[in-house]
């Protein structure tokens, strides 16, 4: 073939092939769903009667905007749960940022005194496992 001035035509980019999603939910994605899933739950429930709690009292709007905020985060959770269970991509990443900013928000909590020790442990414990379960290959292989 004679070289016309023309450029040779571009080869495909190589992709990586993906396995393909399995067949059935793995276990690991149940647990890590309904934990979360119950925790935001929960999240939303104690978050509200806060925030009444607070209006009621007369409680500085401060307080009232935390609480607001954290009803906000634990129904981000709730949804974070249900697209971890469906299998979205985005509700791995939105339960993985719900799971990092608990663990900061505890973690703040406990250097300014606001929660206990205790608390604090059990918090960034549950977190980091729920958070060490979204990171794992079967969570990761579901949500695609």
């Amino acid at each position: 073939m004679a070289n016309d001035g023309r450029k040779p035509p571009l080869q495909p980019r190589y992709r990586r092939p993906e396995p393909e999603r399995p067949a059935r939910r793995p276990a690991s994605v149940w647990i890590v769903s309904l934990l979360l899933l119950l925790f935001g739950v929960l999240g939303v429930v104690v978050g509200v009667l806060l925030v009444r709690d607070a209006i009621d009292h007369g409680e500085e709007d401060e307080v009232v905007a935390a609480a607001v905020f954290a009803v906000l985060l634990a129904c981000a959770q709730v949804v974070a749960a249900v697209g971890v269970f469906v299998g979205w991509a985005r509700g791995r990443v939105v339960a993985m940022l719900v799971c990092a900013a608990n663990i900061v928000l505890v973690i703040v909590g406990a250097a300014t005194d606001r929660i206990g020790s205790g608390q604090s442990w059990l918090g960034i414990g549950f977190y980091g496992a729920v958070l060490f379960g979204l990171a794992g290959p079967k969570v990761s292989d579901w949500c695609r």
